[in-house]
């Protein structure tokens, strides 16, 4: 009965450490999947804001040359000399990427 009840109580404790150590690697798996899921999310999303950031200052040099060329009108224009040069301005196109959603959604 002794012997009976010591394999009894050893296969008990042996399924207790299992469990545990299933439950361990179990949730260390699960941890290790969202936290790559989250850095490779993270890295996506830096590297869009780069190009946001990118065409921002494409888009603020082409702001900073139209109005030095208005400026520069607005001279010409409000000069008191008889000759009126006007500088004809052709735009830089900026292209900006189509239909991108860079907003984080679940």
């Amino acid at each position: 009965m002794i012997l009976r009840y010591r394999r009894y109580d050893s296969t008990i404790e042996l399924l207790k450490v299992g469990a545990l150590v299933g439950t361990l690697l179990f949730a260390g798996l699960l941890y290790l999947y969202y936290v790559n899921l989250s850095s490779t999310r993270g890295y996506f999303l830096r590297q869009e804001n780069q190009k946001l950031s990118t065409i921002s200052f494409n888009f603020e040099i082409l702001k900073t040359k139209l109005l030095d060329y208005k400026q520069l009108n607005r001279d010409t224009i409000q000069g008191t000399n008889g000759k009126r040069d006007v500088v004809d301005v052709r735009a830089e196109v900026v292209k900006l990427p189509g239909n991108t959603d860079l907003a984080y959604r679940n």
